[in-house]
């Protein structure tokens, strides 16, 4: 066997090299069964500082992060509780995590939500900002979108409970409780004159206002970076619904919908100074709960993977 394939060997191994072989997948996403914890945010949103850590393990460092923007209620110190099947759970007024382990019934991980103390029981208004509770990390070692063959996303999700409480002046467009998986699509490339711009794009799992959850793609106007959502709709990767209660899969190629992202950008006006897939990658994703109305929320996942199939002999970061 030749270097490249050690070389390739080695990447799967340590996750810090950046060399693989033609055929090969790579996993992009590291510790995906969170067995190394969660490094937490502060809840202040874009401040990101870190106020604690969640199931670390001795001698480790998480790769994952918790971000819970606009809480009111930080779960960073709270006490680990141990549940029978060798999970662990942190909990307080407005959240819990619940992180599985070995082969659990909770495996790979839980994210609850009660919006009802964030909000004060009140309806929230417009303008006024929500909470969120993600799971999220940095993908150092992507391939360009120039190089992909392939992009095959793999996710299984059970919804545990969904109540939702439309009070008086309740409206579809302010208030929802959602679960995306997002994907920023980043401009890398230090010579390009866009270096640093990036889409949001977005595979919808869950929507209380949908069985399967609509398109959207717009603007967004929660954030400062008012960059491209770009979010397909559930019926893109499948047409079963978690509002049943059941395991529901996604196990899909995202590349064509990546490819249509950034030609939807590009007509739109966005991501105007690099139209050359050679510089985009993807730099990050996030998974997990934004809660715009009043709702308490629990989903469970298992089995995330993101693995990109590379186009040619060899790939070099």
């Amino acid at each position: 066997m030749g270097k490249n394939y050690w070389t390739a060997f080695a990447f799967f191994l340590m996750e810090a090299m950046s060399t693989c072989a033609f055929g090969t997948d790579i996993e992009l996403l590291r510790d995906v069964r969170f067995e190394l914890g969660l490094t937490v945010l502060s809840p202040v949103h874009g401040k990101k500082s870190v106020v604690g850590i969640l199931g670390e393990v001795e001698n480790s460092k998480p790769i994952w992060q918790l971000a819970q923007w606009h809480s009111r209620y930080s779960i960073a110190e709270r006490d680990a509780e141990m549940l029978s099947d060798g999970s662990v759970r942190f909990s307080n007024t407005a959240k819990s995590i619940t992180i599985g382990r070995g082969d659990s019934k909770h495996r790979d991980i839980i994210l609850a939500v009660d919006s009802r103390p964030e909000y004060g029981g009140k309806l929230r208004s417009q303008g006024q900002p929500w909470p969120h509770l993600l799971v999220e990390q940095s993908i150092p070692h992507c391939p360009s979108i120039s190089e992909l063959a392939g992009l095959h996303f793999h996710i299984e999700s059970r919804l545990l409970y969904a109540d939702i409480f439309r009070l008086e002046g309740y409206t579809r467009t302010l208030h929802c409780a959602q679960v995306p998986f997002v994907l920023t699509i980043q401009n890398r490339n230090r010579r390009s004159k866009g270096y640093g711009d990036f889409l949001w794009f977005v595979v919808p799992i869950y929507d209380d206002r949908a069985r399967i959850p609509k398109p959207h793609i717009a603007q967004d106007t929660a954030d400062p970076s008012a960059k491209l959502i770009y979010n397909p709709g559930g019926a893109a990767y499948t047409d079963r619904s978690l509002h049943d209660g059941q395991w529901i899969t996604i196990d899909c190629d995202l590349l064509p919908f990546i490819g249509k992202a950034l030609e939807t950008a590009w007509q739109k006006g966005y991501l105007a100074d690099s139209r050359d897939l050679k510089d985009y990658q993807i730099s990050s994703m996030n998974l997990g709960w934004e809660v715009t109305g009043l709702a308490r929320v629990a989903i469970q996942f298992r089995d995330l993977s993101l693995k990109a199939s590379v186009e040619g002999e060899t790939y070099e970061n």
